[in-house]
């Protein structure tokens, strides 16, 4: 049986490139788009002789980058990060900084935050890397980090300060809140108590609170002694709650509230609501229930909004829609703040063939969604948004989505009017190579 994540686009790329000349566009870029889109994810460095346990979530970090500057596509970009585990299998030198407790492939997302520019993955330190993406050193803000972090920090829009938490199989503690501030300094780390290493993706931020996910996608010790890339497993009779955390607050604050078994990756975002949170996720009716080389999951998740209200220890459920999305995003300007719109890519109708046909926008004060389908034989990634430089209000700005062209076996970058959402692209810029499917990424503006 062949792997799915070595397939298609999902397979690897092979090449490096440095295409720093102006690159063919379709349309007009907005001119107010001055920076770099950077997107992280998987791309094996040496694809396995046994592909049955490779899974998409174990391949070597690459980042990709398209420069845009004056209303013009000025250069792509693509490079490995140099972790350690990327160094031992191609006899490179390692990164600077100090020994990780585990090699992380830092193959998930790339955030820039106080100057720096972070390559993430839930397993591993942070890596910063160059500006040219040629070097990366371990970052573990001077020694203040003992434990992986999550690849989905919160940043808050007011204060500036990047909220995460990092989660650690050979605990206890299993869980650790940390905060970082707008300088980039640890000033705040606590443990919290759980019963077992589970695996936590992510995790809500609001602008007083912050929300655990304790569901049942548990480690394994015995799959991770018979070498299995993910060893993890579905275990409902572990139960699932969440934890909600005044952001001042301490372990011993947290009030941790019974959910039905299910998984969650991604937060779209949650915000308070009197002595309540509301936060949007992109729910799994359950995971890690396939094969190891199969798709991450039996049925297609969808957006539900959990109300949990703190007074009755009880969670209310409300699915958004019944369509099939992935890669949640905002407006970060409303991060924690009670949102209008959010953005996903769509997924095919099919679980056990994931595929990625369009994007949609959701905006929930009209409870409408509004789709982009880029046309036939072309799929998309995550999309991000940018705000316009004259944008005053949420969802005043564009929408930013790697396209695969399977015609040319090449990808583009396409830019949405965020305000005109199914309408064509404003500028669609054709890149010269191909862009495997990954996770996430980030706007990186010229002058932060």
């Amino acid at each position: 049986m062949l792997n799915p994540y070595l397939q298609d686009n999902f397979a690897p790329v092979s090449e490096e490139r440095s295409d720093d000349h102006e690159l063919p566009v379709t349309g007009v870029i907005p001119p107010d788009l001055d920076g770099r889109l950077l997107r992280n994810g998987p791309n094996p460095v040496i694809v396995p002789a046994d592909q049955a346990d490779y899974h998409w979530f174990s391949g070597d970090g690459m980042i990709h980058a398209i420069s845009l500057a004056g209303g013009r596509a000025t250069g792509y970009r693509n490079r490995w990060v140099r972790t350690r585990s990327l160094a031992a299998k191609v006899g490179t030198a390692p990164p600077r900084g100090p020994s990780e407790p585990i090699d992380g492939p830092a193959n998930t997302h790339v955030i820039r935050h106080a100057g720096s520019t972070l390559a993430l993955v839930e397993s591993g330190f942070p890596h910063a890397v160059s500006p040219s993406l040629e070097r990366a050193r371990i970052h573990d803000f001077d020694g203040g980090l003992a434990s992986p972090m999550t690849a989905h920090p919160k940043l808050d829009p007011d204060t500036g300060e990047l909220v995460f938490f990092g989660y650690d199989v050979f605990g206890p503690p299993f869980l650790r809140y940390h905060v970082v501030d707008a300088g980039g300094n640890l000033v705040r780390t606590e443990d919290v108590g759980i019963p077992r290493a589970t695996m936590i993706h992510d995790f809500g931020v609001t602008a007083t609170r912050a929300v655990f996910l304790d569901l049942p996608v548990v480690f394994d010790l015995g799959l991770a002694a018979a070498g299995r890339s993910l060893p993890f497993r579905w275990m409902p009779e572990a139960g699932a709650r969440v934890g909600v955390m005044p952001r001042s607050g301490r372990d011993a604050d947290i009030q941790w509230i019974g959910v039905d078994p299910s998984y969650v990756f991604h937060v779209l975002n949650a915000y308070d609501e009197g002595d309540s949170v509301v936060m949007d996720v992109v729910r799994y009716d359950q995971a890690f229930d396939t094969a190891p080389g199969e798709v991450i999951a039996s049925e297609l998740p969808v957006l539900t909004r959990w109300t949990i209200d703190l007074p009755t220890g009880r969670v209310a459920e409300e699915r958004l829609d019944d369509t099939g999305v992935e890669f949640p995003r905002i407006d970060e300007a409303v991060a924690g703040r009670r949102h209008r719109y959010g953005y996903c890519a769509l997924l095919g109708d099919r679980a056990e063939e994931w595929t990625f046909p369009g994007l949609v926008k959701y905006d929930f004060q009209r409870d409408e969604a509004t789709r982009f389908v880029p046309g036939e034989h072309r799929s998309v990634g995550e999309p991000v948004f940018v705000r316009a430089a004259d944008g005053r209000a949420e969802g005043e700005g564009w929408v930013l989505s790697l396209v695969y062209d399977a015609a040319r076996d090449a990808s583009d970058l396409v830019i949405l009017d965020a305000t005109s959402f199914g309408g064509p692209p404003v500028a669609t810029v054709h890149l010269p190579a191909r862009v495997p499917f990954g996770f996430h990424g980030s706007w990186v503006p010229a002058d932060s």
